[in-house]
C-alpha cells in the first residue's frame, strides 16, 4: 500500500515560507560540497533543479504522484522517481551518494527509525544527512500557539497524511544517536508569521 499523502493548502505567506525553507536547505547541502545527492520527499523538484544546475548528480524520490507530476513538468532535465523510505533500498537500485536531504519529511513518517535506516542504506562511508523538520521543542513556538489557540488548526487533524511525529531537537538527537548518526550542527529557521519566533530546525549528521 503506498503512504498516503496530499498536499497542504498554499497560500501566499506559506509559499513565502517555503521558499526560505527552500534557500535553507539548499544552502545547508552546497556548504557540504556532495558530487552526489539523494533526495527524500523531492515534492515538485525545486531543491533539486538548484542543486543539479551546480554540477551534483541529483536523484529525487517522492510517493505522491501531484508532485512528481510538477517536477517533471517543470524539470524534465531532473531525475525524479516514485518511492519513500518504506520501500526497500536493494529493490530501488539507486546506489549510494554523498549526501541525503529531507525536508519536511520525517514528520509525516509512521516508523522514523525505518526512515533512518533508508537514509543509512543511499549513503557512501563518509556521507552526511542534512534534515529539516519543525522544531516543537521551542517554548516561545509553543506559547505563541497556545496563546492564539492555535494547536488545532497548527496540527491540522484532517490533513490526510499530514504531520504525525513532533521533534525537538532532544528527541530528534536521540533518534539520530540510536540510528548510528553524529549530528555535527544545527540551523534555526524563524517563523514567516513571527519572525523572531524558532519554527523550524535543521541538522547536518555523519554517520559515526
Amino acid at each position: 500500500m503506498d503512504p498516503i499523502y496530499s498536499q497542504p493548502p498554499r497560500n501566499a505567506l506559506t509559499l513565502k515560507h517555503a521558499a526560505k525553507i527552500h534557500r535553507t536547505m539548499v544552502k545547508l547541502v552546497l556548504d557540504q560540497r556532495p558530487r552526489s545527492v539523494l533526495e527524500v520527499g523531492c515534492g515538485a523538484g525545486i531543491v533539486g533543479s538548484i542543486l543539479s544546475d551546480h554540477g551534483i548528480r541529483y536523484v529525487g524520490i517522492d510517493p505522491d504522484d501531484e508532485s512528481l507530476s510538477q517536477a517533471k513538468e517543470h524539470f524534465p532535465h531532473l531525475d525524479v522517481r516514485k518511492g519513500s523510505c518504506y520501500d526497500d533500498p536493494a529493490l530501488l537500485h539507486l546506489g549510494t551518494f554523498d549526501l541525503v536531504c529531507s525536508n519536511d519529511v520525517i514528520e509525516h513518517v509512521y516508523e522514523p527509525r525505518k526512515f533512518m535506516t533508508f537514509v543509512r542504506a543511499h549513503l557512501t562511508k563518509e556521507g552526511r544527512f542534512v534534515c529539516g523538520t519543525p522544531d516543537y521543542g521551542n517554548y516561545t513556538h509553543n506559547l505563541v500557539l497556545s496563546i492564539f489557540d492555535r494547536w488545532d488548526h497548527h496540527h491540522n487533524p484532517l490533513w490526510d497524511g499530514g504531520h504525525i511525529k513532533f521533534f525537538s531537537r532532544q528527541t530528534l538527537a536521540q533518534l539520530f544517536d540510536e540510528c548510528g548518526f553524529k549530528i555535527d550542527h544545527w540551523k534555526s529557521l524563524g517563523s514567516s508569521h513571527v519572525p523572531i519566533m524558532r519554527s523550524g530546525m535543521f541538522c547536518v549528521a555523519l554517520l559515526k
